[in-house]
């Protein structure tokens, strides 16, 4: 054999032994994986299916898709204040919440004295209505009996005037499932038009893209348990220093660290139990598993065996809030020269402008957020991020000519364009409710689910941390 030869052929067997090593390794890795249960995802559902688990002395081990836990509570940390582009706050009956933060021993500070501090002033058709003067408006095509009220309480003061159930389990008890028609229906019921309905509704939405697609149900429920969630105490509080503390202290806790950047792509299981696929590879086994993935992205996720077709066409069908948000920071207090305050609502593609009040002193504006949902967040998605953060200075700008040169748009956040969110949470549409709720989080095989979708008795937050709960009770009771 010659030298050339030689060297090639000693290259190739370094080659195949350098494959073998590392296909070995990767053998050895998954059998190292073996587990009780994989929770997958590092929100706080999953992280609370976890430590429950860990608690009951059961060996679990979280997968992460993002680089980061946290899911949806995601604060902004080169900003002023780290504004929150996630959950914002806790209200006083988010009992699981409030207690997680007692074990970590995390600072808590009511938020509601601060906002009682901002003014939101109406910027329609191009003209700004203070509070004070929106009865009186020309602009202001409201019923009489609802001239006095800002176009964004009207929605909320009906649901509260016509509530239809007696506590907040009851909008999935199949006695009320007659109420599950779009919230169209209802309005139109009380007397408005749809040019009413349009702006009290339709302008920066608070739920789906429009009155015909999100279920008097669900919103019946919303306005029913966050009364209740006041009644408890009237508070909205969030952690000082970011709510980010509070998924870092739970991941931190856990004996074996969450592993990041594991892309699931598939959930194959029988008699001996389930295997988790990640698209690097990577295969985890173990008894049980509990998947927090959101809708919108499950759809991507292959399960073998089959999920059954109701559960299969409620992960297909449900809809996500489309949820962008650009957030700014203020060069001068410009609202100070046109003494309009800093609060913008607006019909225009800068949609509804918050002040954030996250400095030790409360009169501080740290930041604004522009809110834009349903279909401004549709529409600002088809742009480039910076494109989108153009726009909405611009369209500030336009309406409010003390803010030309004034803003510096620091962040754009998609909830739809992010790859493990696909919107920012889920909106059940007219039928739904009474089609689909009770069957998403049904465990199919070992396969159990959680997240904020599969929450029965809360929402946001603490409805994640509700599901991971009772995800992590059935999968305990099944080992």
């Amino acid at each position: 054999m010659d030298r050339r030869s030689f060297i090639q052929s000693s290259a190739a067997v370094a080659a195949a032994s350098v494959v073998a090593a590392a296909a070995n390794a990767q053998t050895k890795a998954n059998k190292a994986k073996a587990l009780d249960v994989v929770v997958i995802g590092a929100g706080l559902s999953g992280l609370r299916a976890a430590l429950d688990l860990q608690d009951l002395g059961i060996n679990v081990q979280v997968i992460e898709g993002r680089d980061r836990v946290g899911g949806r509570v995601f604060p902004l940390q080169d900003m002023p204040g780290k504004p929150e582009a996630g959950g914002n706050t806790f209200g006083g009956g988010y009992g699981r919440i409030f207690d997680m933060c007692d074990r970590f021993k995390l600072p808590l500070r009511d938020y509601i004295p601060r906002s009682r501090l901002n003014v939101t002033g109406l910027y329609l058709q191009g003209q700004h209505i203070a509070l004070k003067d929106w009865a009186n408006s020309p602009l202001n095509i409201l019923p009489e009996k609802w001239k006095k009220a800002p176009p964004f309480g009207v929605a909320d003061a009906l649901y509260h005037e016509y509530q239809l159930l007696t506590n907040p389990d009851d909008w999935y008890d199949p006695a009320f499932a007659k109420h599950d028609i779009a919230v169209h229906e209802f309005f139109k019921e009380k007397g408005f038009n749809d040019a009413q309905i349009d702006l009290f509704f339709n302008t920066n939405i608070a739920y789906g893209t429009s009155s015909h697609d999100v279920s008097l149900l669900m919103m019946m429920y919303q306005e029913i348990w966050f009364q209740t969630m006041s009644a408890v105490a009237p508070v909205l509080k969030a952690v000082i220093g970011g709510n980010h503390m509070l998924p870092d202290a739970m991941a931190g806790a856990l004996k074996n660290e969450v592993h990041f950047n594991k892309n699931v792509t598939g959930i194959r299981q029988d008699k001996n139990g389930a295997e988790v696929v990640c698209t690097d590879g990577t295969v985890y086994k173990a008894k049980r598993v509990i998947c927090t993935i959101p809708m919108p992205i499950l759809r991507y996720v292959k399960f073998d065996s089959p999920l059954p077709e109701i559960q299969h066409e409620a992960i297909q069908t449900v809809p996500y809030f489309p949820m962008t948000q650009v957030h700014m920071v203020p060069k001068t207090e410009f609202w100070k020269d046109d003494g309009q305050g800093p609060g913008m609502w607006t019909d225009t593609m800068a949609g509804w402008v918050m002040a954030n009040r996250f400095a030790d002193d409360d009169n501080t504006i740290t930041s604004l957020t522009a809110w834009l949902r349903g279909g401004m967040s549709t529409r600002i998605d088809q742009l480039s991020p910076e494109d989108g953060k153009k726009m909405v200075i611009s369209e500030i700008e336009r309406v409010r000519p003390a803010a030309k040169g004034k803003l510096e748009s620091v962040h754009i956040k998609s909830w739809v364009r992010d790859p493990f969110a696909g919107g920012d949470y889920a909106i059940w549409g007219p039928g739904q409710v009474k089609r689909f709720v009770n069957e998403v989080g049904k465990p199919h095989g070992c396969v159990h689910f959680a997240g904020e979708h599969t929450g029965l008795s809360n929402r946001g937050m603490e409805g994640a941390m509700e599901s991971g709960e009772r995800a992590a009770q059935e999968a305990a009771g099944s080992l």
